[in-house]
């Protein structure tokens, strides 16, 4: 394992349908908008294991959902050091409109420093 640094790598996404599934069912969840997180605790695993959705219902381009997925992972890569405990993290776009990447790391931040709680 290496020590993580601003990096965004293999190893801090969450793959694993298993434990998206369980991050979905049992976490917790909160509207940061125009950004759903959830998440759930999980203090055996080194670090944070994230992923991020866009609804392709609302957003039909491909290359509009992967702006905003690349908006959302690169606010959190840059603002992952706020967030104390290891977790697993969903991120969910739900706004109507394609936001400002300033608009989705407010979200972000204040989403995480409400996680640390």
């Amino acid at each position: 394992m290496r020590i993580l640094t601003n990096s965004f790598g293999k190893e801090e996404k969450l793959c694993s349908e298993k434990d998206i599934d369980l991050v979905y069912k049992t976490g917790i969840s909160f509207l940061s908008h125009p950004i759903v997180i959830y998440h759930l605790r999980k203090e055996e695993i080194p670090f944070s294991k994230v992923m991020v959705s866009v609804s392709k219902r609302k957003f039909k381009k491909a290359v509009d959902r992967n702006l905003l997925k690349r908006r959302m992972r690169e606010a959190y890569r840059l603002n992952k050091s706020i967030l104390k405990t290891p977790s697993f993290l969903a991120f969910v776009f739900v706004g109507n409109e394609p936001a400002t990447y300033q608009a989705i790391e407010k979200a972000i931040v204040h989403g995480l420093q409400r996680i640390n709680g």
